[in-house]
């Protein structure tokens, strides 16, 4: 058994002492500085700049006590070997669920020896006894190794907190057996937890236990497991915390006197500042430690308007007469406000004042060049220039076929719906294995294709493809897939709505594609939509669909999320972005939608949007050309999504 003498405390020397008694608090280094930001900027500030705690040059070590956590500092300069041999037990867990073994109040609270598993006490496994390096005062707030008695080198892995002056005197801890060794000392007011232990009822536990404990503090009595003092864990932890959850010595909350000015939010020790709205708000950044110390800064943060940017620039077209064309415009910035104008004799529109101009019904009178004005208070931009080419009526255009891309998990389904305008055949094809061939090694393994009409009905199925259909892949432009792969693939003659499901076992990256079999405009497919999960990163939605003609087509597009919810949809996506792209070029996006577009949707059958909702919408005219539709979160959420394709007049 290691174990102590008590002594009566008297001064030593002054010096050792103020050494371990040096109160170490969250304290603010230098004060965090007053912050001016665009808005929809954001700034990181690292906290660990403005603050600190205290006199620590070492490691810090967290006790996490079933009486609450205290901090100490170990003294690594002071006794080299002890702090090393306190850490190899520390790594190896060998001190969690450990007992406080021994309480004399106003003298030491010792533990280290011994370990709580299930309703059986254990003896921690030791090393070799560490070499005597007793260098500082045994004063209050400090921790050194218990010992044999008569043997200074026989400290292994117990520990004791002083809970007063402990070392001057002719019997003090500094002189008997060689001087214990003091290796840390408690932070702050850590030692109102020492206290609270030492506080508890004592029980002389030799009958039960062994003499070892004849000195056994209980949070409550009689003796039994649930009522031991236990030490959960003792970690070495940084002063800071490096991500949100992390243990360390202090952690930060911040406040904004004004979240639509300006929000604080935190990832560990990294205050991350958003430019909402303009305006100022005070933010107010807390370190505190894990007994209640703490330490603020406070600063202004100013946020002014940007000017507009453009994101999307308008597309130039050649139309057909008689047709509608969109020319829309993208623009990222707050309080924005839009005024399209042709460029022949700088006619401004004066009702043309929405991200969309609507021209219904081109003729030959539209044929013009076009250009927006897109304005708040910090600025105006101008777009790129758009042509609109007006030819003869009645030139055919169709959507000639659609992909989409997702990233399908475990028991999940892809469904794509689709409607054409007479009696149609499509190739629909369900691929996996073949985007191994791609650079994709995570692939669907086994897709299997299952088209449904209207009504819900089964109309055919496929799991693996016939190779009989090759010929049809290479006369519309699809890749071929390899012989005996485990992709679908079949014919389907549809007329009016259907939808395609894929599905199988496993998960990984699925792609389901629909083309138009037949290489007519009439009949045609009139709008494609599909609906999944929406991850982050790479897991987005990706739609992409093709325009087939001589002319330009016009097209809605959303990207639906929080109104998936009145058809029992769960889990939607709550705030969906939409991004249109041809190639690597960013043609237009959209966050929220714009009522302006309400008529659309109704002239097109889509259902309506609720008002003021964060689903997402673009009218837009495209020349003939391949695109992508992609859908992700605007915050960076998850959830399922629909994206949908129509095609209008």
């Amino acid at each position: 058994m290691k174990f102590l003498l008590r002594c009566t405390a008297v001064l030593l020397t002054l010096a050792a002492f103020a050494r371990a008694q040096t109160s170490a608090v969250p304290a603010v280094v230098t004060s965090i500085p007053a912050q001016t930001l665009l808005t929809g900027a954001t700034a990181n500030l690292d906290l660990r700049t403005y603050f600190t705690i205290s006199g620590i040059t070492g490691q810090v070590a967290q006790f996490d006590t079933v009486r609450g956590k205290f901090n100490v500092a170990l003294l690594a300069a002071d006794a080299p070997r002890t702090v090393t041999n306190f850490l190899n037990y520390i790594n190896r867990s060998a001190y969690s669920n450990s007992l406080i073994h021994r309480s004399v109040p106003g003298f030491i609270i010792q533990g280290g020896g011994f370990t709580l598993s299930g309703t059986s006490i254990l003896n921690v496994a030791t090393d070799a006894a560490v070499p005597n390096e007793f260098k500082l005062s045994n004063v209050r707030g400090t921790l050194a190794m218990a010992k044999l008695g008569n043997d200074p080198n026989s400290a292994t892995s117990q520990w004791f907190v002083n809970l007063a002056d402990n070392g001057p005197g002719t019997l003090g801890l500094d002189t008997q057996n060689g001087g214990f060794a003091v290796f840390a000392r408690v932070l702050g007011t850590g030692m109102s937890v020492a206290d609270s232990i030492a506080a508890l009822t004592v029980v002389d536990a030799t009958a039960t236990l062994g003499s070892t404990f004849n000195q056994l503090p209980l949070v409550a009595t009689p003796l039994s497991a649930a009522n031991l003092v236990l030490v959960r864990s003792i970690k070495v932890v940084p002063l800071f915390p490096a991500g949100n959850g992390d243990a360390a010595a202090a952690t930060f909350v911040a406040t904004s006197t004004n979240s639509t000015v300006a929000s604080a939010t935190l990832a560990g020790s990294t205050l991350a500042l958003t430019a909402i709205g303009s305006g100022s708000a005070t933010i107010t950044v807390r370190a505190t430690d894990v007994n209640g110390n703490f330490a603020e800064s406070t600063f202004v943060t100013t946020v002014t308007q940007s000017p507009p940017v453009i994101t999307g620039q308008p597309v130039s077209v050649v139309a057909s007469a008689g047709q509608t064309v969109a020319l829309t415009v993208s623009a990222a910035g707050a309080g924005l406000t839009y005024q399209w104008q042709r460029a022949a004799g700088a006619i401004v529109l004066l009702a043309a004042t929405n991200p969309t101009l609507l021209l219904n019904n081109v003729s030959a009178a539209d044929a013009d060049t076009y250009f927006c004005r897109v304005t708040n208070s910090a600025g105006t931009v101008t777009s790129a220039n758009a042509t609109v080419t007006v030819g003869a009526a009645g030139q055919p255009t169709r959507l000639s076929n659609l992909s989409v891309r997702t990233n399908l998990g475990t028991d999940q389904l892809l469904i794509v719906g689709f409607s054409t305008t007479g009696a149609k055949n499509l190739l629909v094809r369900g691929i996996g294995p073949k985007l191994a061939d791609f650079g994709i090694p995570n692939f669907y393994a086994d897709p299997r294709l299952e088209i449904y009409d209207g009504a819900s009905v089964k109309k055919t199925e496929n799991d693996n493809w016939d190779s009989a259909l090759a010929p049809t892949f290479a006369s519309l432009g699809a890749f071929a897939l390899n012989s005996g792969s485990k992709d679908a693939a079949l014919i389907t003659s549809v007329t009016g709505g259907y939808t395609a499901q894929l599905k199988g076992t496993g998960n990984g990256v699925a792609l389901l594609e629909v083309y138009d079999a037949v290489a007519s405009f009439s009949p045609r497919l009139s709008n494609v939509s599909a609906r999944n999960f929406v991850g982050t990163g790479g897991n987005v939605l990706i739609a992409g669909f093709t325009v087939d003609g001589p002319v330009a087509k016009t097209l809605l597009i959303r990207g639906i999320g929080p109104k998936l919810a009145v058809f029992a949809v769960l889990g939607a996506l709550a705030d969906p972005k939409l991004e249109l792209y041809s190639g690597a070029t960013k043609l237009a996006e959209n966050d929220n939608w714009s009522a302006g577009l309400a008529p659309t949707f109704a002239s097109v059958g889509a259902f309506a949007l609720d008002n003021a909702s964060k689903d997402a919408a673009l009218l837009i005219t495209l020349p003939p050309g391949g695109y992508t539709a992609q859908i992700s979160g605007a915050d960076g959420g998850t959830g399922e999504a629909l994206v949908e394709i129509y095609e209008v007049p």
